[in-house]
């Protein structure tokens, strides 16, 4: 495999890159993104009127993994005084077990200047993060339901969400969400959650 180059988008800006680069780079990351965040709500507007405007307030940030011109993984981040948070995490599946996904939280990690920052993760995604959660002691906070999807609960991890992040539906125990999944979702669920290790719970 060649080389896996990692790029941070609020440097390349601040280094004055052309902006035609920046732009492509912006899109190709959208581009990437939407095969994970497809199902969720006015992802591609929050990506381009919260996202990306933070690259140049200092409050956002984009990491990306690439080999040659292609990105094969990036991590979107917020740093604020008031929260620290990876907002997206993603590698391709086809560049997965190349230690890709590792790089990028440790660049996560350094830029967030914290180790244990707040991260939502669907359910049914969990068990992709057991690693680096081992290697951090993050830690699963709660558990939400329709937060972001109606298709499968968010795992909170490290913290709490701001108020203003949270959706005014109405809570919902999780057993109550069991009841109208579908057998396998359940066993899958399930399944996730026990290989998710225990002393990472709280």
């Amino acid at each position: 495999m060649s080389k896996i180059e990692i790029h941070n988008l609020e440097e390349l800006i601040q280094q004055n890159y052309p902006m035609e680069v920046i732009k492509k780079l912006l899109d190709d990351v959208l581009l990437l993104s939407m095969q994970v965040k497809n199902d969720y709500p006015d992802y591609r507007n929050w990506y381009q009127t919260i996202q990306v405007p933070g690259l140049y307030d200092g409050t956002r940030n984009i990491i990306i993994a690439h080999i040659k011109d292609k990105i094969v993984g990036f991590v979107s981040l917020k740093k604020t005084h008031d929260e620290k948070k990876i907002c997206t995490f993603y590698v391709e599946k086809s560049f997965r077990r190349n230690r890709i996904g590792t790089l990028l939280a440790e660049k996560a990690v350094d830029y967030l200047e914290e180790e244990k920052p707040l991260i939502t993760i669907p359910m049914d995604k969990l068990h992709e993060f057991v690693k680096i959660a081992e290697k951090y002691g993050w830690e699963i906070s709660e558990i939400k339901e329709n937060l972001y999807r109606t298709t499968t609960p968010e795992v909170i991890v490290n913290g709490e969400l701001l108020e203003k992040n949270t959706q005014n539906s109405a809570e919902k125990s999780l057993k109550k969400t069991y009841k109208i999944y579908k057998i396998k979702i359940i066993k899958e669920t399930i399944k996730t959650l026990l290989n998710f290790p225990q002393k990472l719970w709280k």
